[in-house]
Parts: structure tokens; C-alpha cells; sequence
């Protein structure tokens, strides 16, 4: 009897190992079948020149897919690699919004704070409503005016006159101070690049340190993002950065975009995979606390906006659509893009986890970066 049991048992777990073994076997294969098909559609982007970059996806944490692709400097021949920085352009604010909201879990400010006090120290000629808050800056709610407010004169040849305008603080606070306020705060979601370089001038205020060194201090040495920096100076080189270039259809040649502005520190440099373990941090409650997490990737807007937002992020959740950053799937995910004179980015976690992307490219509007984030989660979810 009990040989027959022995019998049993052994077979049992020889069942059970075997079964296993061939459930991983079609795991793996699923997975070497998804990888090939995304490394086949950036084959296809690098070779029609619509992306050059760095590109990660993990999963779970895991990291399931990792290519770069083209040249970082035309000059020298320079390529693509896994340390090369790119401007990470508007995809920056979800860094912005979590430090003003590390500087709240330190008491140091208070998302009700208004604007005017916080710039109490300066002078300037226009004026800010009475009512903005910093709640109203992080979710773009503050009514305060974008690029497109600025002078004619300033707008001329994609703004170039404008982004190699040096302010100091001071300045910078006064000449947004006198653009029109477009709406009451809180009457809609309007999307305020100025907002947020208010937020970065306020943290430097509240710290007393230039912006570079509240992002290194507070968040790229505890998370261990060592190719992610800011800089506040044009003569500051940055290493392994990629230069930014657009198509010229005139010359039919790559021109690299021409210089702007660095000196109040606004511009993030990062890499790909800095990125993706940044995208990570957000739904794993430790650096910030789970309350901060969720401010950042909770919906503050109006339902009846069609617009989706939290602090720093595009948020959708299986409740709410947006007409901005719509992957067309019906996984919850937080996603943000960035595009600035020759660079593209995106940054995208699906799920909490289950699947984030990073990619950076330095080819101008040849990337579609929403396109292509789309394209990716239809290999991703089928």
C-alpha cells in the first residue's frame, strides 16, 4: 500500500513539474513572439527615420525589452546608447509635481498655499488672481496663460527670440505675471507650461537652491537615477547628450535645432532606462508616501472637461477617458509626452507595473510619439 502511494505521489509531482515546464515553455515563447514584433517595428521607425532613441519596456519590473537606435551626434558620428541623455521635455512636470509634493510631506509647503504669497519675495508688475494654488498649478486648473500668450514678437521663428530670453527669477516671475489670465482658478483645465515653471521657481524658493540641486539632492541620488540631471547654464556640457535635429526639406538634410535658454533650469536630461525605473517609483509607496501617489495619479478634473489629469500625469482609469494621451485600451494607466524643438519623449505605466515604456528620440516631429506608444500596446495587449 504504501508503495502504491509512493507511486502516486511521484507521479503527481512529475505531473505537476511537466505541466509547469510547458507552461513556461508558451510563456517564453509568447514572450520571445511579442519582443520580436516590437524589435520589428523599431526596425521599421529607424528605417522610414519617424525614430532614433532609446527605447525600454519592462514588465513587472522585469525588463522584457531594450534597444537604441541611431546617432546621437551627426557632427562626430556619435551613436545611441544606453547612457545617452535626451530632453525629456514636458514629461519633466511628473518630476516637478512629486518634488513640490516631497516638499509638502516635509511641511514645507501646503497644496493650499497661494501663488501670491509663495512669490511674496518678488517684484512685479502684473499680477497672479488672488486664488491659485499650488493644487491649481499641478493640475493645470491655475487659468494662467501658455506660450501661445506671448507677444508676436516673441512667437517668431518657433518662439527662438523667446527661449534665448536669460530671466532670472525675478524677471521670469514678472514678465509671466503680465501675460492675460485666461480663466478663474479652477473654472477649467488648461494646460499652462508656465505653471509649472512657476512650481520649479517656488522649489527653489522654499529649498534656497537652484532647481539642478533640488533635483539631484531629493530625488535622482535616492532613487538612484544617475543619468538624470537638470543644468542652469548654456556653457555647462552635458555628457553623452544627444544633440536635437529636425528634417530640413529645403537642404533635404538633418539640421540640428537652433540654441535656447537654460538658465533657470526648467529642462530635464534623461535616459531611457532612468525613465523607465522613475515611471516604477510611481505606485510603489516608499520614497513618496501611498497618500502622495495617489494625489499624482488621481483625476482633478471635471468630468464633463473629456480631460483626465492628475499632477504631472495623464490619468486613466477604468471611469474616466481623455481626449489627451487616449492608447485606446481598456488597462488603467498613467501616461505623459513630452515634445521640444528636436526632441520626442514618452513615459507610460500600464497597470500599475504590468507593462511600463520609456523611449526618447532627438528626431523632431518625425516621431509621432503617441502613434508610436500606440503601436507598442497593441503588441503589449492583444
Amino acid at each position: 500500500m504504501r508503495k502504491t502511494y509512493l507511486i502516486i505521489i511521484i507521479t503527481c509531482v512529475y505531473t505537476f513539474f511537466s505541466c509547469q515546464s510547458k507552461a513556461e515553455k508558451i510563456k517564453n515563447e509568447d514572450s520571445s513572439i511579442i519582443t520580436n514584433r516590437i524589435d520589428s517595428l523599431f526596425t521599421n521607425e529607424y528605417a522610414q527615420d519617424r525614430f532614433q532613441g532609446g527605447i525600454v519596456i519592462s514588465e513587472k519590473g522585469k525588463i522584457i525589452y531594450e534597444n537604441y537606435l541611431g546617432i546621437a551626434d551627426r557632427t562626430w558620428g556619435i551613436s545611441v546608447d544606453k547612457n545617452t541623455k535626451f530632453d525629456i521635455a514636458s514629461v519633466n512636470k511628473s518630476m516637478i509635481a512629486a518634488l513640490v509634493l516631497k516638499a509638502v510631506e516635509d511641511n514645507l509647503l501646503h497644496l493650499e498655499d497661494k501663488l501670491v504669497d509663495l512669490l511674496a519675495d518678488f517684484d512685479y508688475q502684473g499680477n497672479f488672481h488672488s486664488e491659485i494654488t499650488l493644487h491649481h498649478l499641478l493640475c493645470h486648473r491655475s487659468g494662467l496663460a501658455d506660450y501661445d500668450s506671448v507677444s508676436n514678437e516673441l512667437k517668431k521663428d518657433n518662439f527662438l527670440k523667446f527661449k534665448r530670453s536669460q530671466f532670472s527669477n525675478g524677471e521670469y516671475v514678472n514678465f509671466i505675471s503680465k501675460l492675460p489670465q485666461l480663466y478663474s482658478p479652477n473654472e477649467r483645465f488648461y494646460y499652462s507650461n508656465f505653471a509649472y515653471h512657476l512650481l520649479a521657481i517656488v522649489l527653489e524658493v522654499t529649498y534656497k537652491m537652484p532647481f539642478k540641486e533640488i533635483l539631484k539632492e531629493k530625488l535622482t541620488i535616492p532613487l538612484g537615477l544617475r543619468n538624470t540631471i537638470s543644468v542652469d547654464k548654456n556653457n555647462h556640457i552635458i555628457e553623452k547628450l544627444a544633440k536635437d535635429y529636425c528634417y530640413d526639406e529645403k537642404s533635404k538634410a538633418w539640421l540640428q535645432t537652433p540654441f535656447i535658454d537654460l538658465s533657470l533650469g526648467r529642462r530635464i536630461f534623461s535616459t531611457s532606462l532612468d525613465l523607465n525605473k522613475w515611471a516604477q517609483v510611481i505606485g510603489n509607496p516608499g520614497w513618496l508616501s501611498k497618500k502622495s501617489l495617489n494625489l499624482l495619479t488621481k483625476n482633478h478634473q471635471n468630468k464633463t472637461e473629456n480631460i483626465s489629469y492628475g499632477y504631472g500625469w495623464v490619468v486613466f482609469d477604468l471611469n474616466t477617458k481623455s481626449k489627451i494621451g487616449d492608447l485606446k485600451i481598456s488597462k488603467p494607466y498613467i501616461i505623459h509626452g513630452g515634445s521640444t524643438d528636436g526632441y520626442k519623449s514618452m513615459l507610460i505605466n500600464i497597470n500599475n507595473q504590468e507593462y511600463v515604456i520609456s523611449f526618447l528620440s532627438n528626431l523632431g516631429n518625425n516621431t509621432n510619439e503617441l502613434v508610436l506608444a500606440q503601436k507598442i500596446v497593441q503588441i503589449l495587449i492583444q
